[in-house]
């Protein structure tokens, strides 16, 4: 996500880089000063700004004052300058500013473009997969698709190997879908501060799925979306998966009876019940044992088997392969 300001006070100009840069900077979380005292309370309060985008003339102090404030307190933002005059004495007031860039009066759309994603180092490749895994996301939430929302998520964390993508992706479906999470700036300190290593790797899947779950949830309590029992169910499941799993309990949360759940996953899957948990469970635990440091006793416990023996002999029923035996091929 990119933190944007722009300080303009002509407000149809202002109007116009807004519209610009909602429209083609891909999650860009966009906040709007039209003085350099309001611009400054934006600098004070942000706590990453990626992109100033600022008017030298603007009301006092002026756009290069407010260029100083801001690096005396932050050298990494990027600084793009706008402004009708081009003249010496306007290079000369900034030299020692870093500023990255400078548009002339009136600014052609293309040239905005052509700036911004050179100054914030946009790659186009990456943005296009993250435009496509963002309308992905908004279809699985309308659509009730919690497992495949979840194995996106996930997917996106091994590919990447940073926790930036998922977490970028989670933001930008809240903030499209209007949606107020309680703990919304807890989940993002959290992955903050967390690098992605075998260490932090569990730590990590468990808060995305736990904003996941509460994304869901309140989707779920405003009865934005028409839910089918199956849906219901997978989601029960999904939101419980680290914990014990029975049939009633899951039928219970879903409204319908416990032998009209079973044969619809007979119908869906062609598998029963107990075993779709069974599979849903050992799919976690082959990224678990993959990817994160956990030992297997470990792994066993927080999947809800206390008995490790009964755990390592369901893994290896569903994928031919102890957990000792998976780790190590799959480690080399």
């Amino acid at each position: 996500m990119y933190n944007i300001l722009i300080v303009e006070d002509e407000q149809l100009e202002m109007a116009a880089l807004t519209k610009i840069v909602s429209e083609h900077i891909v999650d860009a979380e966009i906040y709007t000063a039209s003085t350099g005292r309001k611009a400054i309370n934006w600098i004070d309060s942000i706590t990453e700004l990626d992109l100033l985008l600022v008017d030298l003339n603007i009301p006092l102090p002026n756009g290069l004052d407010v260029i100083r404030y801001l690096r005396e307190k932050n050298l990494k933002t990027k600084v793009i300058v706008l402004t009708a005059n081009d003249d010496i004495n306007m290079a000369c007031n900034m030299f020692g500013l870093q500023v990255n860039n400078y548009l002339l009066k009136p600014i052609r759309t293309s040239k905005l473009l052509e700036v911004l994603k050179t100054t914030l180092s946009i790659d186009s490749e990456k943005e296009e997969r993250f435009e496509e895994n963002k309308q992905e996301m908004l279809t699985f939430l309308e659509n009730f698709e919690y497992v495949k929302w979840i194995e996106r998520i996930t997917q996106n964390l091994l590919e990447d190997k940073s926790v930036n993508h998922s977490k970028d992706l989670l933001n930008t479906v809240i903030r499209l879908k209007g949606l107020e999470l309680e703990k919304s700036a807890k989940y993002n300190q959290q992955l903050s501060i967390m690098k992605y290593d075998r260490k932090n790797f569990y730590n990590i899947l468990r808060t995305l799925i736990n904003m996941s779950n509460d994304i869901f949830d309140l989707l779920h309590r405003k009865n934005l979306v028409k839910v089918e029992p199956i849906l219901r169910a997978q989601y029960h499941i999904e939101r419980h998966i680290f914990d014990e799993l029975k049939l009633d309990n899951v039928a219970d949360h879903t409204f319908i009876s416990s032998s009209y759940l079973s044969r619809l996953y007979r119908k869906y899957f062609g598998i029963g019940f107990s075993q779709y948990i069974i599979e849903r469970k050992m799919a976690l635990a082959k990224i678990l044992l993959r990817y994160s440091d956990l030992q297997i006793n470990q792994i066993s416990i927080e999947l809800s088997y206390n008995d490790l023996n009964y755990f390592c002999r369901l893994f290896k029923k569903v994928t031919g392969k102890t957990p000792s035996e998976y780790r190590l091929t799959e480690d080399s």
